[in-house]
């Protein structure tokens, strides 16, 4: 291990103990599964968190060898980077299992028994894959989340549901299949799939350029970016409550993590400029095409997917940035990669605590009659005067709104402020562009919900306008604010093994 101020044991902790939870969970029925998933949440994330504090205390990433039988070995890499997924597994995961176990506090075996298994083991797995440091346990890593996530994306019953899980995964085969030849045509040049040292293994070869293009490939469909993005709607507006702030807040940066530690902490020498252009230009189509499809949506959930698809398109315009030296573009991506992850989980939780009060009120205005169905993604017009209805719950979408647009004071200005600086540097002003682009409309899809919710509705106000989920997804979405006020708390961490600048 480096000379470091990290702790093995918080290491263990924070992949050992979700694990042992999720297989402690799997026999036990009703309150007992609820405690255990409780008290396994709340050392899984103050062991997460530790770890986070410890690597921001740290003057440089630290490394851990670890043998295993017949003289196998296992790397794992403690830096900026991995505090970041980290950091949004922690508060996201936590926030998610704290509605899940309030929903469930009346009747537990009313969850799916398949419900913390795989919640826990996801979370063991994304903190694993922020750790690790070689290609190969990164693709069996990334398709333990994928398998666990398409499982989750299923629990809500029912054909639609199913038909989502399905589509999920069918895209995660496909990248799979993409990533494994990728890994294995870098395995046969380079000798290795260790990330220390690979550029240099590489420099030489022939077709060692082409594995890490075909796993970017597979990566860009796991992340997923646009047009590849065909699974993440459905998967998004059908998940379970309890499982889409999870997916599209945390889920979907897995593969960011490890496309940023293999290009930029790995090989930045085989990233050629006209790759690195390539690759900013997928993340400006992917901006647009997000944002006009957030445009056009009806439905809120679907609208909030898009918006997803969209943002990582701004996390790939850090490429050519860092590609050519302007390290401002890593700062920037590390910090929204966390404050989007928070935002995002907010406002679904959001959305589902106003879906539920205007379901209610449609119930009262219908009287005798039957209300129509509010449906798993609730029709933005349905949503008509949630402030009233709910305003804790439309004061956290709000203020997550504010951060995906950018405007400070919160995390999400301080991301798109170091990206412009960056851009202003090299003069790359279609980056600059872009990003304003991005702003204006993600101003304008979000401001479609946001206008009508202000609405008077013409129901009485209900008696409960909050409850607990109200109060997470305020508190998830107040984060945001904690990061743009203290901006030094995420730019900081993000120095801890950044890469080295070039230009």
């Amino acid at each position: 291990m480096t000379a470091t101020t990290i702790p093995w044991p918080w290491l263990f902790a924070a992949i050992a103990l979700p694990a042992l939870g999720g297989v402690a969970t799997w026999p036990l029925r009703g309150r007992a599964r609820s405690a255990t998933a409780a008290a396994t949440l709340l050392v899984s994330a103050a062991a997460a968190l530790a770890l986070v504090v410890a690597i921001a205390r740290s003057p440089g990433p630290a490394t851990w060898e670890l043998t295993g039988p017949a003289g196998s070995s296992l790397t794992l890499v403690a830096d900026g980077l991995s505090a970041g997924l980290l950091l949004i597994v922690a508060l996201v995961g936590s926030g998610v299992g704290a509605v899940a176990l309030w929903e469930d506090r009346d009747d537990a075996r009313q969850r799916h028994r398949g419900h913390w298994p795989l919640s826990l083991v996801l979370w063991a797995g994304l903190v694993a894959l922020a750790l690790v440091g070689d290609l190969l346990s990164a693709y069996l890593l990334l398709e333990l989340v994928g398998l666990c996530g398409a499982l989750l994306v299923t629990f809500r019953g029912g054909r639609a549901p199913l038909l989502a899980g399905a589509r999920y995964l069918v895209a995660e085969l496909v990248a799979s299949l993409t990533m494994l030849f990728g890994v294995a045509l870098v395995w046969w040049q380079a000798g290795t799939v260790a990330y220390a040292g690979l550029g240099a293994a590489l420099a030489d070869t022939r077709f060692g350029w082409v594995g890490l293009a075909v796993i970017t490939v597979g990566l860009l469909v796991k992340m997923p970016l646009a047009p590849l993005h065909i699974w993440l709607p459905a998967a998004h507006t059908q998940a379970p409550s309890a499982v889409s702030p999870f997916l599209s807040g945390v889920m979907v940066k897995a593969a960011v993590v490890v496309l940023a530690r293999l290009w930029f902490l790995s090989t930045p020498e085989l990233l050629t400029p006209e790759a690195a252009r390539l690759l900013g230009g997928l993340g400006a189509l992917a901006v647009v095409w997000g944002s006009l499809t957030a445009l056009r949506s009806r439905g809120l959930k679907r609208l909030v997917a898009a918006s997803t698809v969209s943002q990582l398109g701004l996390l790939l315009l850090s490429v050519p940035l860092v590609a050519a030296g302007a390290l401002q573009g890593w700062t920037g991506a590390l910090v929204l990669v966390v404050t989007h992850g928070v935002a995002k989980a907010a406002m679904l939780l959001a959305i589902t605590c106003m879906a539920e009060s205007a379901a209610d009120a449609e119930v009262v205005r219908a009287g005798d009659g039957e209300p129509p169905p509010m449906g798993h993604d609730p029709e933005l017009d349905r949503l008509a005067g949630s402030a009233t209805r709910r305003p804790v719950a439309l004061l956290a979408f709000g203020v997550a709104a504010l951060s995906l647009v950018g405007l400070p004071p919160t995390g999400g200005f301080i991301a798109k402020w170091y990206l412009l600086l960056g851009a202003v540097a090299l003069d790359r002003w279609w980056i600059v562009g872009t990003i304003v682009l991005a702003t204006l409309l993600t101003a304008a899809y979000l401001t479609r919900f946001l206008l009508p919710a202000f609405a008077t509705p013409e129901e009485s106000p209900p008696t409960r306008a909050w409850d607990a989920r109200d109060v997470v997804a305020l508190l998830l979405a107040a984060t945001t604010l904690v990061f743009g006020l203290l901006p030094r708390l995420l730019v900081d961490l993000a120095q801890v093994g950044a890469p080295v600048s070039g230009g």
